[in-house]
């Protein structure tokens, strides 16, 4: 007789709940962690390209006014924003 097989577990990538928070010349952006999505946010953006992806979410999730900010940034220091929210929201680039 055999004992009956464990349970298999599927490893669940850990999710990051807390908002992101940048400061921009003084403005406050707070973005959602791209890892705990509303699914709201998903539906909106599911059929979409990666960038139409990123600045539908930014348009749905930012003020007028923090939007302005990001529009006026630096492209560097954009890209470091950006970054820092995905490294926040725990994603990873992967291996190339």
């Amino acid at each position: 007789m055999t004992s009956p097989a464990a349970p298999i577990k599927i490893a669940q990538p850990s999710t990051v709940k807390d908002d992101f928070t940048y400061v921009v010349d003084g403005a406050e952006i707070v973005l959602p962690s791209l890892s705990y999505l509303k699914p709201g946010l998903v539906r909106r953006i599911r059929r979409l390209g990666d960038v139409d992806a990123m600045y539908t979410l930014l348009e749905l999730s930012l003020t007028p006014e923090a939007l302005a900010v990001l529009d006026e940034m630096d492209p560097d220091a954009y890209h470091q924003l950006l970054e820092a929210w995905r490294a926040h929201s725990g994603l990873s680039l992967g291996e190339s």
